[in-house]
This record gives structure tokens, sequence and C-alpha cells, in this order.
């Protein structure tokens, strides 16, 4: 009797120890704080996958006994991949599950899909439970209304691959599609989509408490996820790549269009610069030439002029030297005198103004050669484009064609 007691003392002793022992199972609401996620005009991803994580935490709680819930993110928070992964790895959590939300070209793009890493050594008894967590994920969705399955997925996720325990990351759908993104954004949408996920937890949990998984059903559950509903998803996903590749396709031909009308302009503004060009010099040589007979007739003039009337060689001299005219280059014209310094006249020093009605010509350098002043006026234009030579007999300007004839 007495060594009964003792055991009856011991095992109540014991037991709540052992009760008390729970599994961890994580839930990562996907992105947070500065990491936005894929967004609309109203909604972000982060505060969708946050909402959708509460609820399935709160599931989980009050249905599934013997489960602890730890949460990568409990508020809007950044966190790195990695620091999601060692919350997991510290905790020795057997389960991970990371909520996400879609976003896609092609506005019509719906559905859910989930999926496992495709490199996790995870062998014996935890072979397998991956896959298995997404497939039911799959069929939970179907069977809570959700009309398109995009499948079960094998890809090399950060997540998945860094996490020792089994691991699935889910997307619940479009967000760039008007009638997903008004469910996933609505209090029933996201009750509705953590009660799709805590059901498949809790399947999930039933068909591996023997520690491993059933290869027979999970190679049934592979083939049942492909039934008449989700054929019907099938064609809608074949539909939704044509027209993303036709859209691709058209983009593609918009760029190639707006960088024909770039060449074109391109070669157009070319053409009118060496008109330009071309103009200017027939217009400098007109005047060249101009000049060129001009002086002519006036020696033609001066051979028939009476003897008397001819001016003598000092009398020439003098006339000559106190009017000779000289050349300079015209930079702008301004309403105001620039100030000393002021930057549009850098490396420009001795420029002088003159008076042109209400408003002041900007006159650079001085130069008796024409052909001086001209090869000067081709470095200035790499800073004024619109400079022109002018010619000026003291302080009268004159025209150039004036100046080179009295030089002659």
């Amino acid at each position: 009797m007495k060594r009964f007691l003792l055991f009856l003392v011991w095992l109540t002793a014991v037991c709540p120890v052992f009760a008390a022992k729970k599994v961890t199972w994580v839930i990562d609401p996907g992105h947070g704080g500065r990491d936005i996620g894929c967004e609309s005009r109203k909604h972000q991803e982060k505060d969708i996958t946050l909402a959708v994580a509460r609820e399935l935490g709160k599931l989980v709680k009050q249905n599934i006994s013997g489960v602890r819930v730890v949460y990568t993110r409990e508020r809007d928070k950044t966190l790195s991949l990695q620091e999601r992964c060692n919350i997991a790895n510290a905790r020795g959590a057997e389960l991970f599950i990371s909520i996400h939300v879609n976003s896609a070209p092609n506005p019509y793009a719906r559905g859910t899909e989930s999926f496992y890493a495709t490199n996790v050594p995870l062998k014996g008894s935890q072979a397998g439970k991956s896959e298995l967590l997404a497939l039911l994920l799959q069929r939970q969705y179907l069977s809570h209304g959700r009309e398109v399955s995009r499948g079960v997925k094998k890809r090399e996720l950060y997540v998945c691959e860094h996490t020792n325990m089994p691991s699935v990351l889910t997307e619940i759908g479009f967000i760039t599609n008007g009638v997903e993104e008004a469910y996933i954004t609505s209090k029933a949408g996201q009750h509705e989509l953590a009660t799709a996920i805590c059901e498949a937890l809790s399947e999930y949990r039933e068909l591996t408490k023997s520690g491993s998984v059933d290869k027979r059903k999970l190679r049934n559950l592979r083939y049942s996820h492909y039934s008449p509903v989700t054929m019907v998803a099938i064609q809608q996903l074949k539909a939704e790549t044509s027209l993303e590749k036709a859209e691709e396709k058209a983009e593609v031909a918009k760029d190639n269009k707006a960088k024909a009308e770039a060449e074109a302009k391109a070669k157009a503004a070319a053409e009118l610069r060496a008109k330009e060009e071309a103009e200017q010099k027939a217009k400098e040589e007109a005047e060249a030439k101009a000049a060129e007979e001009a002086k002519a007739k006036k020696e033609a003039e001066t051979k028939k002029m009476p003897a008397e009337k001819k001016e003598t060689p000092a009398e020439t001299k003098t006339a000559s030297s106190s009017k000779k005219p000289y050349f300079a280059i015209q930079l702008m014209n301004t309403a105001t005198k620039l100030k000393d310094g002021d930057y549009r006249l850098k490396g420009y020093k001795g420029v002088r103004y003159v008076p042109a009605g209400e408003r002041f010509k900007v006159i650079y350098s001085r130069s008796e050669n024409y052909k001086n002043i001209k090869n000067e006026l081709v470095s200035v234009r790499e800073t004024f484009p619109e400079a022109f030579i002018v010619a000026f007999l003291g302080d009268k300007q004159i025209s150039t064609a004036e100046a080179l004839e009295l030089l002659k």
C-alpha cells in the first residue's frame, strides 16, 4: 500500500511535466518594415501577411493542442531572411510556414501556390514532410472556395533551405488581381485563408504523428491534387501564360518603336546641324566674295579717277591710320551689363558692352586681321554656339564686308 501511494505521488508530480511539453511551430509573415513586398495602390504585402499570420496563430492556439506558436514578427518590423531562419532554428521548431502574397504584370493572374525547397537534407523520417504540407495547403485552399490552384513547386527559397525542419512558403493570392486583392485584404477572406492553412496543419500533424510520412499516401496526394477542379485551373494558367507572353512581345515592340523614333530624331538633329553649318559657311564665303568684288570695283574706279583728285601716299596713310577698322566677336545680347565674375563669362576677360537700344551687346576680343578673329570664333563657339563676327570703325559698328573693303 505504501509503495502504491508513493507511485501515485510520483505520477502526480511527473504527469504535468509531460503534459506541459509542446512542439513549436513558427509562422513567418513575409516582408515587413522597410521591406514592403509587392503592393497595389491601396495595400502592401507586408500588412496582408501579418494579418493572416496573426489570424492563423489564433486559430492554431484555439483548435490544435500541444502546439506553441512562435511568430518571426508580430508587428511591422524589418527582418532579414537569415534572422527568420535563426528564430526557427534556435527554438528547435518542428515546422516552419512562411506566408506571402503574389503579383504579376498580367492583372488576370490569380490563384494560390505553395513551394518547398529542392536541396534541404531532410532524410529518414523527415523526408517528404515539406512536400506533404505544401500539397495539403493547396488541397485545403480549394476546399475552402479558392477556384485556382497554381500547384506545388520545388524552389531554392532561402527560408526553406536554411531552416532545420520541414518548411513551406505559400502564396495566398495576387495583389495585382482586383478580385483577389479585395478578398485577401478583407477580414472574411483573411479568416478563410487562415482557416484553410490551420486545417492543413492539423491534417499534416495527424498524417505525421508516427514520425514519418507514408509514401503511398504522399504519392496518392500528388495525383489527387490534379482533380477536375484543378485541371480547369491549369487551363486558366496556360491562358494567363499566353497572355503574359503576348504582353511581353508587345512591350518589346513598343521599346523597339521608341528606339527607332529616338534614332530618327537624332538623325534629323544631325542633318539640321549640318545644314546650319553649311549655311553659315556659305554666308561667310559670300561675305568674303562680296568684299573681294568691292575691292576690285574700288580699284577699277581709282584707276579711272583724274590725276588731280588722287590722294597722295602721305594723305592716304594718314587717313587709314586714323580710321582703321577692326573685328571682334559678339558673344550674346543682354538686358543689363553682367557683373564681374559672372559664371557665363568664365574664361572670357576684357569684354565690353555696346548699347543696342535698351539692351547691350557683349563684345569680346579685337583684331585687325579677319583670319585671326575667324579662327578664334571656332573655339568661342564651343561655349557660345550663337557667337558671330562683328566689325567696328572707331566706335561705330559697320558690316564685315565694309571692314574688309577698308582694310584692302
